[in-house]
């Protein structure tokens, strides 16, 4: 019952917080979330030439160059939230009409931002983007991030790791990560990493923190890996890993037959994403195996090999792991430690499982070794790492098995800068093609705590404040921490209150 409590207000919390550091970006999974809810089809004829990512495919209509497991998922709650923000946006370019005209002011140094605000504001679509991608971000990636930290700390829990222990290391996952950064906006990288891990949490069930039955797990597990690879391709990564591991298991602690059935089970869950998968690239593409990818023109750095990959590349390979724009080990310094891993739980010496311990580390090679192979991971300085996001919650655990093992103080000082680094990531964002992440963290913290969308809002303050100024976050903050003290303050938030006096027990 602790546990549960204190699992309930991990969700919360990590909710609330992922949602006030919500990013206004609208990207290319965006348009498919609209283009879904709105018209139920997947082409986006309409808004050709927005996104570099948009092309137009050889019978006639844009499509965007991703998988679409995110987009579909996210136009769920913008459908059913759509009545309501069509009436907003209908009052307010009702309001436009009769009131004086404002130039579309964006104060941004990108000159394409600049461009895409001043199209989606003469179409009148700007007020629509911006809740489409507030709504998008509070009803998904911050939901599904919340619940990734939360299975995170009962995978703690399951463990042997005291409640507090425990909290602690969720939250070096959840605010000393790129996971910060990246739940900001809606994006398949992040829903990767989300399923994929909850899948290997699932299977692995330390502590029997998940009461379901195997082979509801099994299929769950499928399922998640299904999504993966239905949100992108790179998550069919996840595929032989976590499906050879869940044979495995089942081999070691049922014997061979059950091994099959447990492959059964897992395959079960991992149709129908997949069958969804291949009906998408159907319906749009006219042929069911092809990536949407296969069909781009190319862009930039994606005309080398087949649509940019190649083999691995020595360095793309180190600007994955030390680029000072977005380098795995720059972003996320506790990850170094996760190389000590083996070592640290070599013959149940520590608190993980040796085979475990080479499944998480063997999510991180892959997704590493892939990616230094596509070229286009050169573009992550645009908005910050992305690609290795699906390793990021394995190479946590696996590095807080080794941090466990440390002296104090050094821990504390790991946990400190790890999440000094990503808050302020979360919260500037923005990065010149050559600047390194210090200019993001110094204009945070040396220029005042910040908020994506307030900062978003004060660029294009006369169009909706009628002052250019720059707005305060700290107001914000208080807030949220006033919030998050009541959530943790509360107790048995579900049971009725008692009275004061029960006349029942006095004595006559």
């Amino acid at each position: 019952m602790v546990v549960r409590g204190w699992s309930v207000r991990i969700f919360l919390s990590l909710w609330l917080l992922y949602s006030v550091h919500w990013a206004t970006d609208f990207v290319r999974e965006h348009f498919l979330v609209v283009s879904i809810a709105e018209r139920g089809t997947f082409t986006l004829d309409e808004y050709s030439g927005l996104h570099p990512d948009l092309f137009t495919h050889t019978n006639g209509h844009t499509y965007h160059g991703a998988n679409p497991g995110i987009s579909m998922l996210a136009a769920i709650p913008y459908a059913v939230a759509r009545p309501l923000v069509e009436r907003i946006v209908a009052r307010e370019l009702g309001a436009r009409e009769v009131r004086p005209s404002v130039d579309a002011e964006y104060d941004d140094p990108r000159e394409a931002r600049r461009k895409f605000y001043e199209t989606v504001r003469a179409r009148g679509w700007d007020v629509k983007f911006g809740l489409v991608s507030l709504i998008t971000m509070v009803a998904v990636m911050a939901p599904l991030s919340a619940l990734a930290g939360t299975v995170f700390f009962l995978v703690l829990r399951g463990l042997g790791a005291r409640p507090l222990l425990a909290l602690t290391g969720t939250a070096l996952y959840a605010f000393g990560t790129p996971v910060f950064l990246r739940t900001g906006y809606l994006n398949q990288n992040m829903a990767v990493a989300v399923a994929g891990f909850i899948a290997f949490a699932l299977l692995w069930n330390p502590g029997e923190w998940c009461r379901w039955q195997w082979r509801i797990r099994w299929t769950i597990a499928g399922a998640l890996c299904g999504f993966a690879v239905l949100s992108d391709y790179s998550g069919g990564l996840m595929l032989p890993i976590l499906g050879s591991y869940a044979v495995w298991r089942r081999w070691r602690d049922a014997g061979r037959p059950a091994a099959w059935r447990a492959a059964a089970w897992f395959v079960l869950g991992l149709t129908p994403p997949v069958l969804l998968l291949w009906f998408y690239q159907w319906a749009a593409f006219g042929f069911p195996f092809w990536p949407p990818q296969h069909y781009m023109p190319p862009i930039e750095w994606s005309d080398l090999g087949y649509q940019g990959v190649t083999g691995p590349q020595v360095d793309l390979l180190r600007m994955l792991l030390v680029d000072p724009r977005f380098g795995l080990f720059v972003t996320m310094p506790v990850s170094v430690l996760a190389v000590a891993a083996p070592w640290v739980n070599r013959r149940g010496r520590g608190p993980l499982p040796q085979v475990e311990v080479w499944v998480m580390l063997t999510v991180a090679v892959a997704y590493l070794l892939f990616f230094s192979m596509i070229h286009y991971t050169r573009l992550q300085y645009i908005t910050g790492i992305r690609y290795l996001i699906p390793a990021v919650p394995f190479l946590a655990l696996a590095a807080l098995s080794v941090l466990a093992r440390l002296p104090r103080v050094i821990a504390l000082a790991v946990v400190f800068v790890s999440v000094v680094i990503n808050w302020g990531l979360a919260m500037g964002r923005f990065q010149e093609q050559e600047a390194s992440i210090v200019e993001t963290l110094t204009r945070v913290y040396l220029h005042g705590l910040q908020l994506p969308a307030l900062t978003t809002l004060s660029k294009m303050a006369p169009q909706y404040l009628g002052a250019s100024q720059e707005i305060s976050a700290t107001a914000v903050f208080l807030a949220t921490a006033v919030v998050i003290a009541l959530i943790w303050s509360v107790r048995h938030p579900w049971q009725p209150v008692r009275p004061i006096h029960d006349p029942s027990s006095d004595i006559d």
